[in-house]
């Protein structure tokens, strides 16, 4: 009996790790078939998400009605956002000259913020062309530059000018102050600067958080004046995070030589060819 019983019982546990082995070799093997698949898929997958995105890189870049639906597009759903939330927003075109004047009201008198920005644009017609050996380009910029002079010079409650233009992708920026009536014309071409700032930050006593600037490469020409007051404010109406303005903010800036400084409302950034200089 109990020889009987012992064989059972030997045979019931060979039956079970038979069962057990078995299985385990199926899901093994059930789970490598899987990761092959999933393997495969990741990478069949890749290969047509790149594919399908350079083909339609491709159409944008060669058709000029894609790029133009889509630039079209991607602006004006941006222009709907910028208007919801109160924010600023370029002009879509590539040939525009913004002149910005920085005023401080009287509190005493009037209701709102003390720096108010007014910003108007002109649109270049025939930027490329020629008279009298220079472009349009530059005979607008710099009357421009000249009116934007005279009138911060003049009166009192103005306290800076900003002249910007646009040339396709790159910018060209001037400002003028209360104290000189003096500026280089701008004359092409184009200089690059070896300047970048990696991290440009504005401060102000009265804001728990910071505001990160991102300055594009269009903006790093030698001759720019950037990071002036007329400047700041008007990156920050043209970007959508609350913010408080005025004489005591502190903009905490970086180098690409890992150089730490700080600019003020009396301070400014001009670049050169080699780099750049802090002007008061």
């Amino acid at each position: 009996m109990y020889g009987l019983r012992e064989f059972l019982n030997n045979f019931k546990s060979s039956k079970v790790i038979d069962v057990k082995n078995y299985l385990n070799c199926k899901i093994n093997g059930f789970d490598f078939v899987k990761s092959n698949a999933i393997t495969i898929f990741v990478l069949y997958y890749g290969r047509i998400i790149s594919t399908i995105s350079d083909r339609l890189k491709k159409m944008y870049k060669n058709n000029i009605v894609i790029k133009t639906c889509v630039d079209h597009s991607f602006y004006y759903s941006n222009y709907l956002y910028s208007m919801f939330i109160g924010k600023k927003i370029e002009p879509l075109t590539s040939y525009w000259i913004s002149t910005s004047v920085l005023s401080k009201r009287d509190k005493n008198r009037f209701v709102g913020e003390e720096y108010t920005l007014l910003e108007s644009y002109e649109f270049i017609k025939n930027p490329k062309q020629l008279m009298d050996g220079r472009t349009t380009t530059e005979i607008s910029y710099n009357e421009m530059c000249d009116v934007v002079d005279t009138i911060v010079l003049n009166s009192p409650t103005y306290i800076e000018g900003l002249v910007k233009m646009k040339l396709g992708d790159d910018y060209v920026i001037r400002i003028f102050d209360n104290n000189n009536g003096k500026f280089t014309e701008f004359k092409y071409p184009l200089i690059a600067s070896k300047a970048r700032f990696l991290s440009i930050e504005y401060t102000h006593p009265f804001m728990k958080n910071v505001i990160v600037f991102h300055l594009d490469k269009s903006v790093y020409y030698a001759g720019n004046q950037i990071l002036s007051p007329t400047f700041v404010k008007s990156y920050l109406e043209h970007q959508s995070e609350l913010y408080h303005f005025d004489m005591d903010y502190v903009l905490k800036v970086m180098d690409n030589d890992i150089n730490s400084f700080e600019l003020g409302f009396d301070r400014h950034v001009v670049l050169t060819e080699e780099g750049y200089t802090i002007l008061i």
